[in-house]
C-alpha cells in the first residue's frame, strides 16, 4: 500500500514527464498536419525522422531521470507510451495517411 505522499510524488512525476515530453516534441517538430502537407522529399522526411528520434530520446532520458529520482517506474512507462503515440502519428503523417 502506498502513502498519500508517494501517490502525489508519482502523479507529479508522471505529469511532469509527459508535459516535458510534449514540449520537446513541439519544440523540435512541426505539427503532424504540417508534416503531412509539406514534407514531400526524402530529405525532408529524413529530417523529420531525425527530429522525431531526438525528441523521443530526450523525452525518454528526462522521464528516466525523473523515475530514478522518485524511485518509481511510472513516469518512464507513461512517457514511453506517449513517445510511441507520437512516432505512430508522425509516421502516418509522413506516409500521407492522417
Amino acid at each position: 500500500m502506498t502513502t498519500k505522499l508517494e501517490d502525489l510524488e508519482r502523479a507529479i512525476g508522471v505529469a511532469g514527464s509527459i508535459i516535458a515530453s510534449e514540449h520537446f516534441f513541439s519544440t523540435l517538430l512541426s505539427s503532424p498536419w504540417t508534416t503531412q502537407k509539406f514534407c514531400d522529399t526524402p530529405e525532408e522526411q529524413a529530417l523529420v525522422r531525425r527530429m522525431l528520434f531526438l525528441a523521443s530520446g530526450v523525452s525518454l532520458v528526462f522521464a528516466g531521470g525523473v523515475s530514478y529520482l522518485i524511485k518509481d517506474r511510472y513516469p518512464l512507462i507513461f512517457t514511453t507510451l506517449l513517445v510511441i503515440f507520437y512516432i505512430v502519428v508522425y509516421e502516418k503523417a509522413l506516409k500521407k495517411e492522417l
